[in-house]
Parts: C-alpha cells; sequence; structure tokens
C-alpha cells in the first residue's frame, strides 16, 4: 500500500488518444452463480479476471448467488493492506479502456445475533495509483446496498490494464457469528475503443495561467463544418459546455477559459458535434490550477517506509499548522510550520502505526485544507 513514487499533478497531461464515442454500455460483470469469472462486454475487445482474495482472507465460498470471504477482515477502524477482494480489466492489442461506474452489491454475514458479522466498512481503490487513493467507500449492513461508484477522469483513458481492490475492515464478529464479506454482484461500465486506424482524432492538451486555463487542440478527419464544443467539469465526470468554435478538415483550435472554478484541478474535454448529428469526444485532460491561483494547498502525500513525503503550496508567508487524523477523528500527529511563500517538501515521521485510511490536514492565514492517502 506504500507508494513511494506518488507524485504532485502536471501542470497539463496532454490527450495523446483518438476521438471516441463513449456510452454506458456493460464493460464485465460477475454474478458469482458458483463461479467468480466474469462476462465480458465492452465490445468483448478486453478481457476480465476472475475475482480472488488478498492473502490475510482465511478462506473463500459460495452461497447460492452469494460469495464471500470469511475470516482476515481486521477489526480495526483501517484497513490491511492484504484484505481485499480483487478484479481486472485488460483491453486487447490496439485497444484502451473508457470505465465509468463501478456497482457494487455489498454487505456484511448475517450469522450470529441480529446484528450481524464481519466488516462494517469498504473502501475502493485501484492499481492506477498503487492502491495510495480513495475512489469511494462506504459502511456495511446485513442486507445487501448497491453501491454505484462514479470513476474519475483517470479511468476514462486506460493503456491496457487496471486491477480494482475492494478492502473490508472495522470488523465486529457477534455471538455465533462467522466473520464474512459477502457480494452477489459486480458490474463495471464502460467500453473499450481503439488506439489505432483512427480515423478522427482530437488531441488536447491545456496549460495553466494566472486567471485563467489555455486550451489547444488539433482536431483531423473532421467535416467542414464541425461544432468543437469546450465541455469543463470541477469532478471530471460531470461536465458542462463552456464554449464552442468551428472548423474543418485538420485545424487547431486555442480557446481561454477565463472562468475557471476555485478548485485545485480542473477537468476539460472536447465534443467534435458533426453535421450529420454524430458526436465525438476528445480523451479528458486535467490541469492543476493550485499554482497558478497561488491557493496555499497539499499538492500531494506519499508513505516512505515510516516517513510520509508530503509537497506543500504556500501562497503567503506565515504560521501554519500539519495535522494527522484517523478516519474516526482522533489526532495522530501535530507539526507546527513557520513557512515561506513557496512550494517545500515536508518529510513526516510518521512511525508504527496500522495500514489504513489517514487523513493529512494543513491550515493557516486563513486557510484549511485536506486530504486522504494510505499509508
Amino acid at each position: 500500500m506504500k507508494n513511494p513514487r506518488l507524485l504532485p499533478f502536471a501542470l497539463f497531461i496532454s490527450g495523446l488518444l483518438p476521438a471516441s464515442v463513449t456510452s454506458a454500455q456493460t464493460a464485465a460483470t460477475w454474478t458469482f452463480n458458483n463461479t467468480t469469472a466474469a462476462a465480458v462486454g465492452g465490445g468483448e475487445f478486453l478481457t476480465a479476471s476472475n475475482v480472488t482474495v488478498g492473502s490475510d482472507i482465511g478462506s473463500i465460498a459460495f452461497n447460492g448467488t452469494d460469495f464471500y470471504g470469511q475470516d482476515g477482515w481486521p477489526t480495526t477502524t483501517t484497513i490491511d493492506a492484504n484484505a481485499y477482494f480483487q478484479f481486472t480489466l485488460t483491453a486487447n492489442s490496439n485497444y484502451y479502456l473508457v470505465l465509468n461506474t463501478v456497482s457494487l452489491a455489498l454487505r456484511r454475514s448475517t450469522t450470529g445475533t441480529a446484528a450481524g458479522s464481519g466488516p462494517e466498512n469498504w473502501v475502493l481503490a485501484s492499481s492506477l495509483d498503487g492502491y495510495t487513493s480513495v475512489i469511494s467507500s462506504g459502511a456495511l449492513t446485513t442486507s445487501y446496498q448497491t453501491f454505484t461508484v462514479t470513476l474519475p477522469a483517470a479511468f476514462q483513458s486506460i493503456g491496457s490494464t487496471v486491477t480494482f481492490r475492494l478492502y473490508g475492515y472495522n470488523s465486529v464478529t457477534t455471538s455465533g457469528g462467522d466473520n464474512r464479506f459477502v457480494t452477489d454482484n459486480i458490474t463495471i461500465k464502460g467500453q473499450t475503443s481503439p488506439t489505432t486506424l483512427a480515423i478522427q482524432s482530437l488531441d488536447l492538451t491545456g496549460t495553466a495561467a494566472a486567471g485563467a486555463v489555455d486550451l489547444q487542440w488539433q482536431a483531423s478527419g473532421f467535416a467542414d463544418g464541425t461544432n468543437y464544443i469546450i465541455q469543463r467539469s470541477a469532478d471530471g465526470t460531470n461536465f458542462t459546455d463552456i464554449g464552442q468554435l468551428t472548423g474543418a478538415g485538420a485545424t487547431a483550435f486555442q480557446y481561454q477559459d477565463a472562468s475557471a472554478p476555485a478548485v485545485s484541478t480542473v477537468f476539460y474535454r472536447i465534443m467534435a458535434q458533426q453535421p450529420d448529428g454524430s458526436s465525438a469526444w476528445s480523451p479528458v485532460i486535467a490541469v492543476d490550477l493550485s499554482s497558478a491561483t497561488g491557493q496555499t494547498g497539499i499538492r500531494s502525500v506519499a508513505a516512505e517506509g515510516g516517513d510520509l513525503r508530503t509537497l506543500l503550496h504556500f501562497a503567503a508567508t506565515g504560521t501554519y499548522q500539519l495535522n494527522i487524523w484517523s478516519t474516526d477523528g482522533k489526532m495522530l500527529y501535530r507539526q507546527v510550520l513557520q513557512e515561506q511563500a513557496g512550494d517545500p517538501a515536508e518529510d513526516i515521521s510518521f512511525g508504527t502505526h496500522a495500514h489504513g485510511i489517514y487523513i493529512l490536514t494543513l491550515s493557516g492565514a486563513g486557510v484549511r485544507t485536506s486530504r486522504e492517502f494510505i499509508y
């Protein structure tokens, strides 16, 4: 779970993949009808692994359409790095993955007293960042709940493979109960798109400037009169139109967004709307605004052995405070900083805390910001 290579967002990310039309079809689904294998959709240009469990889980079994892992789910309020369900999607050669949502039908065991047994909480993470970020999390009951997780922008252009890990933790085993984490369905919505022989392409880049974002894109293979609609999102999922340009053929375009929201990262894509009514989208790009806007904040945090390596940005000289909190609100670390305006790296000796989710906060000079990390 520790990832010493975790880096801050790049100032711009270039979308070099061809334009693609996205849809909410099923890429893969696991129904656990006495098998951990998946049924594959997405045009069948992908493969999906069987669901497996981490090395700390004692056993797996089926009960009708239920599938569960038994024993090994941690009783702590932090995760165990080796206690998880795992499943993988891989795009075929010359294709890439465009993934939209993951739906999880989950519960804890109904064995034991009325309160049930097994993990009371779950977390979803992925291999895209070495399982260091929390994609989503929630609470479990003895009744099935379906959690639909909207995936962020990084999942819309995966060159080959992504692995998901579903962690269970905070387990309670009541009298006569079994420590079980139970599922009867996992479904990933999305598709595959070709990366070669593309007739049409949109190559989009973005650069943060003072008070604005400068966008550039190269369009190839589109008909005369195609409208290029600039779309922006604060979360990488929900996009709104902010501008439009019209062009033809292989054309280079520029657009300046002078009203970007006050967030650390903003997402963009281009929709090419052709005269025949068809549409295509560029890959999504993420633009880091923190340095351009001068907003004090946490650029990155990564575990390195028993230490944490943080990259911070201070808009002004002053006194600041770094704190680390557990997810149940307990302060585990406090440090007062006297900082000049700039971008220092701060090393924190965090010690022998359990693997799990923690929260780093930075406050001072009228600013309070936080960032979750997995230690």
